[in-house]
């Protein structure tokens, strides 16, 4: 259904040695657990997940590293929060649906954080920018 909360916990970020050439730059989220909370709004309550994630940009050969941490309040029906618990406790996994949701909105907030904490460390961007190309007149 519906991210409802986002909070970053941790960034752990350093700049290694210098980089010369192409540098090999990767990124990943992962999540690392998933449980229900309880939600208290104006009297009633019911559940939501909480999903706590990790996302890291390696940098190739000791140039630097960004690790961010965080967690994400998700809400849905009853069931759907039942089931995403069951098939986290299971097999480690979330429902398509609600990972598609989960992932998506992670990944919108933490590569804006990743490419600013990259730029204050001199680190190049975590994802392709833009190219502008100047072409002279003729």
């Amino acid at each position: 259904m519906a991210v409802i909360g986002f909070n970053f916990n941790k960034f752990d970020c350093v700049r290694g040695s210098k980089a010369s050439g192409s540098i090999e730059v990767k990124h990943t989220i992962h999540i690392d657990e998933v449980t229900k909370a309880p939600l208290n709004v104006g009297g009633s309550s019911s559940d939501v997940l909480k999903v706590e994630f990790g996302f890291d940009v390696l940098y190739g050969s000791n140039i630097g590293k960004i690790s961010l941490t965080g967690d994400v309040i998700y809400t849905d029906t009853k069931e759907i929060i039942e089931e995403s618990v069951k098939s986290w406790k299971a097999d480690k996994k979330l429902p398509s649906m609600v990972e598609a949701q989960v992932q998506k909105f992670i990944y919108s907030k933490v590569i804006l954080k990743a490419l600013q904490l990259s730029d204050d460390l001199n680190l190049p961007a975590p994802i392709p920018l833009p190219k502008v190309n100047f072409q002279a007149k003729n």
